[in-house]
């Protein structure tokens, strides 16, 4: 560690809601992140990404401050790997745990942007996870519960709506005729896919808030299709 400070008091992240997964390490100071496309092997990718992280800051698990792991929506196995694995960690350590809103963190990065920021998850067969969101004295907040809609339906639900930023788990396709039917501001891929960033940034202010969940009642949300459809 010559030459370096130590880490202190840092957050642990876990986001495995889709095909997605990434980690990240914060500390308030320092930034250490890792994303990968997944697929469906967050079983067998999840905690050497962690230990990847951990190890190159030379952090034990034991020494975190507390632990965040996305609740989704998300897909019902990479829901179960993650929070199995962010338990797991808990029962071991006593490390505090934080249930992270996956819609939440996909919005973050766009708060204050002056109007409404809609965050999607894919749900798959063509649909789409979302909600709407403002900034209210500096805090996110979600205007309505989340719906499970096909792309044309959320055009539909947005229409004359005014001007929204649209971000998440969209393809170049559906973006663009999104772009093409609604006053919309979509950022290019990269930029719109989760950041690991945005889960650090929430678990690092939660916990400072003193703000932590009970490990035994933190449950998924899982994808799922409206009732009748």
């Amino acid at each position: 560690m010559s030459g370096t400070a130590a880490w202190s008091q840092a957050v642990l992240t876990i986001d495995t809601s889709s095909s997605q997964g990434s980690v990240a390490l914060y500390d308030g100071q320092r930034l250490s992140t890792r994303s990968w496309p997944a697929a469906r092997s967050h079983t067998t990718t999840l905690l050497a990404e962690i230990h990847h992280v951990l190890d190159a800051a030379a952090v034990e698990v034991a020494a975190l401050a507390a632990i965040g792991v996305a609740i989704g929506p998300g897909t019902f196995t990479g829901l179960r790997v993650g929070l199995g694995v962010a338990k797991g960690f808990h029962l071991a350590t006593g490390t505090p745990l934080l249930a992270i809103p996956t819609l939440e963190a996909t919005a973050l990065p766009f708060a204050g942007c002056g109007c409404h920021i809609i965050p999607v998850v894919a749900a798959g067969r063509g649909r789409l996870t979302w909600t709407r969101y403002i900034t209210t004295d500096g805090e996110l907040q979600a205007i309505e519960p989340p719906r499970n809609n096909t792309v044309d339906e959320l055009i539909e639900a947005l229409r004359d709506r005014g001007p929204v930023i649209i971000t998440g788990e969209l393809t170049d396709e559906e973006a663009e005729v999104m772009r093409s039917t609604l006053d919309a501001l979509i950022p290019s891929l990269p930029l719109r896919l989760r950041h690991p960033a945005a889960f650090a940034q929430i678990t690092w202010t939660r916990f400072n808030q003193g703000s932590v969940d009970d490990a035994a009642t933190i449950e998924p949300i899982y994808l799922s299709r409206p009732a009748g459809t």
